[in-house]
């Protein structure tokens, strides 16, 4: 079965829901391709809006004067790339990105990107074309609180600066505020040790956080649940997924 008409997908890899439109994207993976849902009206057709793409694992769309700008973090192409208001072809943002994971972007427009092989998160700045390792040690995989190994999903704080990881291969989310040389755990165990229980997580591979109370959401990829842990919490609860039925919401 195909799966590439336009109500279609194949093996969605990410979403990104833009609220000023109400419109969802679909990192469609399996079709090489982005997908754009009005969210007005449901069920919605798709409109695809970046088409011929190897490997999109994550999505970010920004506001602009002249419209959205769409950013995506291309593991296939080792980079993530950015396409303004109707643009045909992709421009490369920052340095090299391998086995790009995710991508986030501030108010200042810097473009955050997580780097899978190279264990770190890089900031490249716009106003200096400059790339910078923000969260990690570049090349080094460790599960020591200065290091990183192979990082998945992140979220950076408006505010603060502060950077979010899912520290997929440390079972762990790092939160590394504005120029730490170390992270701290905020979700899992420091140790990097995997498990099913509240106190742990397995393969994390997304992070969200409330800006204003600070919960950090989490998907817990090998434990098929989506975990919440409230600040300063030693453990989460299970919000979707897991027990199923048995799971607290």
């Amino acid at each position: 079965m195909s799966l590439n008409k336009a109500d279609q997908l194949k093996e969605p890899e990410a979403i990104f829901i833009h609220k000023k439109t109400n419109t969802l994207y679909v990192a469609d993976l399996g079709n090489e391709r982005i997908q754009m849902f009005s969210l007005n009206k449901l069920p919605a057709m798709g409109t695809t809006v970046i088409f011929n793409i190897t490997y999109p694992t994550k999505i970010y769309v920004d506001d602009v004067i002249n419209g959205e700008t769409i950013y995506v973090s291309l593991e296939g192409e080792n980079c993530v790339k950015k396409w303004t208001k109707e643009a045909t072809h992709g421009v490369k943002v920052g340095g090299e990105c391998l086995y790009c994971s995710s991508v986030w972007v501030d108010k200042e427009k810097n473009v955050y990107m997580a780097s899978a092989a190279k264990h770190c998160v890089f900031k490249w700045s716009p106003r200096t074309n400059i790339t910078t390792v923000v969260a990690g040690r570049e090349y080094y995989a460790g599960s020591t609180s200065g290091n990183l190994n192979s990082p998945e999903g992140i979220y950076v704080d408006e505010t603060s600066g502060t950077v979010y990881v899912a520290d997929y291969a440390n079972n762990r989310i790092q939160k590394w505020l504005k120029n730490a040389p170390n992270g701290t755990t905020v979700a899992g165990l420091s140790t990097s040790a995997k498990g099913s229980d509240a106190e742990s997580l397995s393969r994390p591979t997304a992070v969200w956080v409330d800006d204003e109370t600070h919960v950090v959401y989490v998907t817990d990829s090998s434990n098929e649940r989506i975990q919440r842990w409230v600040y300063n919490a030693s453990m989460g609860d299970t919000i979707a997924g897991g027990l199923g039925m048995d799971a607290e919401f």
